[in-house]
């Protein structure tokens, strides 16, 4: 069975280029929400401040998504157990 790098280095570079900017948009609407949702706006923060809040919402969405990942394999193999009962 191929090592998850190796499966990583088959896959041309536009896309993973389009997927790591598909997650940034996301980490920024997610920012952009809890921002609005608090009583300031993106003014109040500098470039820094919004960079960090932003790199920390990739994190969260990388976490959600071997979560998710994880529960998919954990799931098909649950089911494939069934079948052969």
């Amino acid at each position: 069975m191929s090592s998850y790098q190796e499966i990583l280095d088959k896959v041309p570079q536009s896309v993973k280029d389009k997927f790591l900017i598909k997650k940034r948009e996301r980490a920024i609407e997610i920012v952009k929400e809890k921002i609005s949702n608090s009583s300031k706006s993106i003014s109040d923060f500098d470039d820094d401040e919004m960079e960090g809040m932003i790199a920390d919402e990739e994190q969260n969405l990388k976490g959600d998504q071997l979560k998710t990942i994880l529960f998919s394999l954990l799931t098909a193999e649950g089911l494939s157990y069934l079948a052969n009962l």
